[in-house]
């Protein structure tokens, strides 16, 4: 019997080792297909523009974001006083303000309410029956002007306050019943994309309609927050729409002005809105939810023109 070489024996040996430990490393080794491909990363939830955001300028979020009751808060005559202005855009809601026009502190005012974050409104000054024993203020839109007197007015307006995505009207009882004058304004505001918040100063507005034959977004205020004076009635009004089990959902659009007593009752009404489910939500939001129709809050009695 032939024997085998003793070359011939080492070298098998070495194969047949060398394939056993090939075969034990394939079954231990662990799937490292994900770190082939490189590390799996999370989906954004927004593209970085590379540029850190500016604070606390958000976009609203979609209606359907709210929950509970929501209410919008339009602050008017913002431009004589820059001290209140301070304590406003401190308030931690998305609280909207109306600049008049031409005032001493218009467009340091929008800056600053800009800065923080907050929506800005022009508030278009309008003739009211109370004039001339009343003045609306400089840049009013009167009722004897015509087209375009009134469109001129309408631009140096816009142009005296930066930033505004919408108009509402500065007294105006007369000015507001004048639907052919009205429609002058519509025109403007649709040309430039912003919406209308009628301010309901008289029982007979022609806002609804103009707004709706020109295709402007429109709203109507619900509640004056501080019709009558002082801190006690304007937390009332804040809270008082919301209670006794009025959860039918509706929104509510609230209007007041820049008095110290108001500021506080906004204060004191926000613990009591979280607490009763209510949402305080941008007035461009409320816009959306109310699709632009601006609905009387039929639990809202009806207030008095100012």
């Amino acid at each position: 019997m032939k024997r085998f070489p003793l070359l011939a024996v080492v070298i098998a040996a070495a194969l047949i080792a060398a394939v056993v430990l090939f075969l034990e490393r394939v079954e231990q080794r662990p799937d490292d297909s994900g770190a082939r491909r490189g590390p799996v990363k999370e989906t954004p939830k927004k593209a970085s523009t590379g540029k850190p955001p500016r604070p606390g300028l958000k976009p609203a979020p979609p209606a359907t974001a709210y929950l509970g009751r929501p209410v919008a808060v339009i602050i008017d005559d913002i431009g004589f006083d820059l001290r209140i202005v301070e304590e406003l855009a401190g308030i931690p809601a998305p609280i909207a303000f109306a600049v008049l026009p031409h005032t001493p502190h218009a467009v340091e005012a929008a800056k600053l309410f800009h800065a923080a974050g907050k929506e800005i409104l022009l508030h278009l000054p309008m003739e009211p029956h109370s004039y001339p024993g009343e003045s609306p203020g400089a840049g009013a839109l009167m009722a004897d002007m015509d087209a375009g007197e009134i469109r001129r007015q309408i631009r140096e307006d816009l142009a005296a306050v930066p930033f505004v995505s919408g108009v509402n009207n500065h007294m105006g009882s007369r000015f507001m019943e004048d639907e052919a004058r009205l429609a002058i304004v519509m025109e403007e505001l649709r040309a430039k994309g912003l919406f209308f918040v009628d301010s309901r100063t008289t029982a007979d507005s022609r806002g609804r309609e103009s707004a709706g034959r020109a295709h402007v977004r429109f709203a109507a205020r619900d509640v004056f927050i501080d019709h009558a004076p002082g801190y006690a009635a304007a937390l009332e009004n804040l809270t008082g729409a919301f209670r006794q089990g009025r959860r039918n959902g509706a929104p509510v659009l609230m209007i007041g002005h820049p008095h110290m007593e108001t500021v506080r009752a906004i204060r004191d009404a926000l613990p009591f809105w979280q607490k009763e489910g209510v949402n305080v939500i941008p007035v461009s939001a409320y816009l959306r939810i109310s699709g632009g129709a601006g609905k009387q809050d039929p639990f809202v009695k009806k207030q008095a023109e100012r």
